[in-house]
């Protein structure tokens, strides 16, 4: 009966870490964990780039307008840049990682910033790109990070002058979208075109799971319940 009982709770307890182990983690406690404002973009509505870049040896995690009145309607690309990227502007380095945005080209656009978040690199980081989707006006697209990751960020690149997203934002695991239901153990970035559609690629921001304080003490009971079934079976 006794080891019947510590072989329960060790099942009971596996179960709590593993589902800990999968759910979103608050990255603002990453190791390294910082942001960086950009300069202040001025665009004259012909498709201008602009970007920014994260220190040297950090990750991007994600970006965010800060500046007042705009949005990312106003802008075709805003995603994250990889190492050695090249884009019209500027080429990235090979330790480099940043965030990247274009104007639509409807018309002039001033004092732009961004905020970038960042951390040190992390266990299965990754900046997955979609394959070309096509969107319809106002369609749905969006693509996952690699199974059991957990998303920080995301984006997107239009390729038509004009193009522009109305929604672009996280996917969690379960949540339900007009074009896909993301499933139990799926996370990923989802895009809704504007009144212009045409092709596009979505980008997501991925890591394995880190997993919180609580759990990593979870795992030492684990560890200690393990012990103390050892010793009873030799005892015996």
């Amino acid at each position: 009966m006794k080891r019947f009982m510590i072989l329960a709770c060790v099942a009971a307890v596996l179960g709590l870490a593993s589902a800990a182990a999968h759910a979103a983690v608050d990255y603002t406690t990453l190791p390294g964990y910082g942001s960086v404002q950009s300069n202040v973009f001025n665009f004259n509505g012909s498709g201008g780039w602009a970007g920014w870049s994260v220190p040297n040896g950090k990750v991007i995690l994600d970006a965010s307008i800060i500046s007042s009145g705009d949005a990312i309607s106003d802008f075709s690309v805003f995603r994250p840049a990889r190492p050695g990227e090249v884009f019209p502007h500027y080429t990235y380095g090979a330790n480099e990682y940043g965030f990247v945005l274009q104007d639509n080209g409807l018309g002039a656009n001033n004092g732009v910033q961004i905020e970038l978040h960042y951390a040190d690199p992390m266990g299965g980081y990754t900046i997955t790109e979609s394959s070309t989707l096509y969107y319809s006006d106002t369609g749905w697209g969006g693509w996952s990070a690699p199974s059991g990751q957990v998303v920080s960020g995301g984006g997107y690149q239009f390729e038509n002058s004009g193009a522009y997203p109305q929604r672009s934002e996280i996917a969690e695991e379960g949540s339900v979208w007009p074009h896909y239901t993301f499933g139990s153990n799926e996370q990923g970035w989802v895009v809704q075109s504007g009144d212009v559609g045409g092709p596009a690629n979505v980008y997501v921001i991925s890591f394995d799971a880190i997993p919180e304080p609580a759990t990593v003490a979870i795992w030492s009971l684990l560890a200690a319940a393990g012990i103390g079934l050892v010793s009873h079976r030799r005892r015996k």
